[in-house]
């Protein structure tokens, strides 16, 4: 499958792996930033800009992904439903038919 084109079907769980990807980043780079000094006062803003922005992208991936294992769990839901609506529909005219050959005997 084209790459694009599994981008476009699945755009949240895309998302959610950008997000991810970006948020280790973003704790390497907090990282780096906390090792080159040894004063705390210096550290705080690698910490806060580095692991915040982490923190929030991959509580963004995890709301991405599971958003769509939930839209895939719908989708297998409606699909059953059709399935058993078709069941549902053809058992009934069944029973239709049954009921019409089973009076017919009657009379005869």
């Amino acid at each position: 499958m084209n790459l694009m084109k599994y981008v476009r079907v699945q755009w949240d769980r895309a998302g959610a792996v950008i997000a991810a990807v970006v948020g280790v980043i973003a704790l390497i780079f907090g990282y780096l930033g906390t090792s080159d000094t040894e004063y705390i006062a210096e550290q705080i803003p690698f910490i806060i800009s580095g692991g915040l922005a982490a923190i929030v992208l991959f509580t963004v991936a995890g709301v991405l992904w599971l958003s769509a294992d939930l839209r895939d769990e719908w989708r297998e839901l409606a699909a059953q439903g059709e399935d058993l609506r078709a069941f549902m529909t053809s058992e009934t005219a069944g029973m239709g038919k049954q009921s019409g050959n089973q009076s017919g005997k009657r009379d005869g």
